[in-house]
């Protein structure tokens, strides 16, 4: 937000695309676990991952003419996840265990 009031004034916007899940060689493990991946689409208003081509809207979007009066912005590309609770593992862990 800083960076879209600094640079506003010479005509540049500056937003934010926020990916929710998908896969990545980062999050491989994460999705070699089918249990995970079960808990994860159950969270998911769409019901699954992000395909890397569900980007791609709103990467045109931000990077258009369209989006001229739109800075300082974060724009949620996730499933709609940002609406409910998430864990990044698939059991709790138990009482008594330190981390």
């Amino acid at each position: 937000m800083s960076l879209a009031d600094d640079w506003g004034a010479h005509g540049i916007t500056v937003n934010c695309l926020a990916p929710g899940w998908f896969r990545t060689a980062q999050n491989q493990v994460l999705y070699d676990n089918k249990e995970w991946v079960e808990y994860l689409v159950d969270r998911i208003p769409v019901k699954r991952p992000g395909d890397i081509h569900d980007l791609d809207g709103a990467v045109v979007f931000l990077a258009s003419e369209s989006s001229r009066y739109v800075t300082g912005q974060t724009l949620l590309v996730d499933g709609g996840i940002s609406t409910g609770a998430m864990r990044a593992t698939v059991s709790q862990p138990s009482k008594g265990s330190s981390s």
